[in-house]
């Protein structure tokens, strides 16, 4: 009997886990380097005015970017299992070599050989009706001949580039989570790693984490990358989620509130949508007595009175 079967959400759980993992990790190559030689987290002005700097930085980095490229072909392996598994687990025990027994015992199915990794986008479109493209294939096929390399030789002789490894990061999360909210992943799978653990929420946060970055993947997704990952134009106007902004403006945070927003205008101007909690919040039309803003809570809740634009109480005067 085979025991401990795996299933379509705890593969797709781990898959993006480490998806955003790799992300994190490809994140902090351009925030580590600014930090050093300009202490700010405005990343792209500090590798145009370190330029060479920053050559020679990335190439003390080839390693680093070497495993998140394993990491992120890792994730897509995981998630192409996932889509087999819906169908059933025991697919993945397709062309494996499982040896059968008469007598009777338990097998762990963690122990089993499954689908070998160049298989999965062929096992996928033939035993699934969720295909992927020939673009992912060609894209996945790639990431996995990378792998190998590094995992039979140790490293290799291609030379990456960290924002080419964004594009492809970006690309492949569209094609295997086509109908899923990067944004609310990103906070989601941050909850879930070790740092996290030491949140007390009122010196730090994960939401603080994610908020702190938020201004940087803007800066990095284009705008096509944008639109589709979010459905709202990059150059739209953001607004200050106020719900988010509360879970992460802790002590330690030192949030530059209006390059938090997450939140969009709906097509009536009556309420504000977050497109990382979800949240949707009613507003009124009336001037922010601190900024140039004029969109006001009006939810019936404690937000309400609360610009949506600076984050401060609408009767609040400034300092």
């Amino acid at each position: 009997m085979i025991t401990n079967l795996p299933t379509q959400e705890s593969l797709n759980n781990v898959a993006l886990r480490t998806y955003f993992r790799a992300w994190n990790e490809l994140i902090e190559i351009w925030l580590d380097f600014s930090l050093q030689f300009e202490g700010t987290l405005d990343v792209k002005p500090s590798i145009a005015k370190w330029h060479e700097e920053w050559r020679e930085y990335l190439t003390e980095a080839q390693s680093d970017l070497q495993s998140i490229c394993a990491l992120i072909q890792q994730s897509m392996e995981l998630a192409l299992k996932a889509r087999v598994c819906a169908i059933s687990p025991f697919l993945l025990l397709l062309d494996t070599g499982i040896k059968l027994s008469a007598n009777p015992k338990q097998i762990d199915f963690s122990e089993l050989r499954t689908l070998d990794a160049v298989d999965l986008p062929g096992a996928v479109n033939t035993l699934t009706d969720s295909h992927v493209s020939d673009d992912f294939i060609e894209k996945y096929s790639s990431l996995r001949s990378l792998r190998n390399k590094m995992t039979h030789l140790g490293e290799t002789s291609v030379s990456l580039d960290p924002d080419q490894v964004l594009r492809l990061a970006v690309s492949l999360y569209l094609s295997i989570w086509p109908n899923r909210n990067w944004l609310a992943d990103r906070l989601e799978f941050a909850a879930q790693t070790r740092s996290a653990w030491l949140h007390d929420g009122k010196y730090t946060s994960t939401h603080m984490e994610v908020l702190q970055e938020w201004p940087i993947d803007i800066g990095f997704f284009t705008k096509g990358e944008f639109k589709r990952l979010f459905g709202q134009e990059k150059s739209k106007r953001r607004y200050l989620c106020h719900h988010c902004v509360d879970e992460g403006d802790t002590r330690y945070a030192g949030l530059e509130k209006p390059g938090c927003g997450t939140a969009y205008l709906d097509s009536k101007g009556a309420a504000v949508t977050c497109i990382m909690c979800g949240g949707t919040f009613a507003i009124e039309r009336s001037k922010c007595t601190t900024c140039k803003g004029n969109v006001i809570g009006a939810n019936g809740d404690d937000w309400s009175g609360r610009c949506h634009t600076c984050g401060n109480a609408y009767d609040e005067e400034t300092d």
